[in-house]
Protein backbone atom coordinates (compact mmCIF):
# COMPACT_ATOMS: atom_id res chain seq x y z
CA UNK A 1 0.00 0.00 0.00
CA UNK A 2 1.45 3.33 -1.02
CA UNK A 3 0.86 6.48 0.95
CA UNK A 4 0.45 9.34 -1.46
CA UNK A 5 1.64 12.72 -0.30
CA UNK A 6 3.47 11.39 2.74
CA UNK A 7 6.38 13.72 2.09
CA UNK A 8 4.03 16.61 2.94
CA UNK A 9 4.06 15.35 6.53
CA UNK A 10 7.71 16.22 6.88
CA UNK A 11 7.81 19.44 4.86
CA UNK A 12 7.15 22.04 7.64
CA UNK A 13 10.52 21.45 9.29
CA UNK A 14 12.21 22.50 6.06
CA UNK A 15 10.49 25.88 6.33
CA UNK A 16 12.36 26.67 9.55
CA UNK A 17 16.05 26.02 8.98
CA UNK A 18 18.23 25.90 12.06
CA UNK A 19 20.80 28.60 12.70
CA UNK A 20 24.17 27.46 11.43
CA UNK A 21 22.87 24.45 9.50
CA UNK A 22 24.62 24.24 6.15
CA UNK A 23 22.14 22.00 4.29
CA UNK A 24 18.35 21.55 4.49
CA UNK A 25 16.96 18.28 5.80
CA UNK A 26 15.97 16.14 2.80
CA UNK A 27 12.38 14.90 2.70
CA UNK A 28 12.12 11.13 2.39
CA UNK A 29 10.28 9.74 -0.59
CA UNK A 30 7.50 7.24 -0.08
CA UNK A 31 9.40 4.49 -1.90
CA UNK A 32 12.34 4.64 0.55
CA UNK A 33 10.57 2.92 3.40
CA UNK A 34 7.36 1.92 5.02
CA UNK A 35 4.81 3.79 7.03
CA UNK A 36 6.89 3.44 10.20
CA UNK A 37 9.84 5.07 8.48
CA UNK A 38 7.68 7.99 7.38
CA UNK A 39 6.41 8.43 10.94
CA UNK A 40 9.93 8.20 12.33
CA UNK A 41 11.18 10.86 9.93
CA UNK A 42 8.17 13.01 10.75
CA UNK A 43 8.98 12.87 14.46
CA UNK A 44 12.62 13.75 13.79
CA UNK A 45 11.50 16.77 11.79
CA UNK A 46 9.11 17.86 14.53
CA UNK A 47 11.95 17.67 17.04
CA UNK A 48 14.29 19.65 14.77
CA UNK A 49 11.61 22.26 14.11
CA UNK A 50 11.01 22.78 17.83
CA UNK A 51 14.73 22.95 18.57
CA UNK A 52 15.23 25.47 15.78
CA UNK A 53 12.41 27.66 17.12
CA UNK A 54 13.95 27.51 20.59
CA UNK A 55 17.43 28.41 19.31
CA UNK A 56 16.10 31.35 17.34
CA UNK A 57 14.05 32.54 20.31
CA UNK A 58 17.18 32.60 22.44
CA UNK A 59 19.00 34.37 19.61
CA UNK A 60 16.30 37.03 19.54
CA UNK A 61 16.72 37.63 23.26
CA UNK A 62 20.42 38.27 22.74
CA UNK A 63 19.75 40.46 19.69
CA UNK A 64 21.45 38.14 17.18
CA UNK A 65 18.29 37.12 15.28
CA UNK A 66 15.59 39.43 13.88
CA UNK A 67 12.19 39.10 15.50
CA UNK A 68 10.45 38.40 12.18
CA UNK A 69 12.58 35.29 11.64
CA UNK A 70 11.74 34.09 15.16
CA UNK A 71 8.02 34.55 14.57
CA UNK A 72 8.18 32.70 11.24
CA UNK A 73 10.07 29.82 12.81
CA UNK A 74 7.76 29.55 15.82
CA UNK A 75 4.68 29.59 13.57
CA UNK A 76 6.21 26.85 11.38
CA UNK A 77 6.99 24.81 14.51
CA UNK A 78 3.42 25.28 15.74
CA UNK A 79 2.03 24.09 12.41
CA UNK A 80 4.32 21.07 12.51
CA UNK A 81 3.08 20.13 15.98
CA UNK A 82 -0.56 20.60 14.91
CA UNK A 83 -0.01 18.40 11.86
CA UNK A 84 1.67 15.73 13.96
CA UNK A 85 -1.20 15.80 16.45
CA UNK A 86 -3.74 15.44 13.64
CA UNK A 87 -1.87 12.48 12.16
CA UNK A 88 -1.60 10.86 15.59
CA UNK A 89 -5.34 11.27 16.13
CA UNK A 90 -6.08 9.67 12.76
CA UNK A 91 -3.76 6.74 13.54
CA UNK A 92 -5.43 6.19 16.92
CA UNK A 93 -8.89 6.37 15.32
CA UNK A 94 -7.84 3.83 12.67
CA UNK A 95 -6.48 1.51 15.36
CA UNK A 96 -9.72 1.75 17.34
CA UNK A 97 -11.71 0.92 14.17
CA UNK A 98 -9.49 -2.09 13.50
CA UNK A 99 -9.96 -3.40 17.03
CA UNK A 100 -13.74 -3.15 16.63
CA UNK A 101 -13.77 -5.30 13.50
CA UNK A 102 -15.21 -8.78 14.00
CA UNK A 103 -12.87 -11.63 13.13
Amino acid sequence: MKILGASAFVAPANLAPAVGRSQPVPSPSVSEGGFGDVLSQMMKNVDESLRSAERLSVGALTGEVPLQKVVETVVAAEQTVQLTTAVRDKIVAAYVELTRMPI
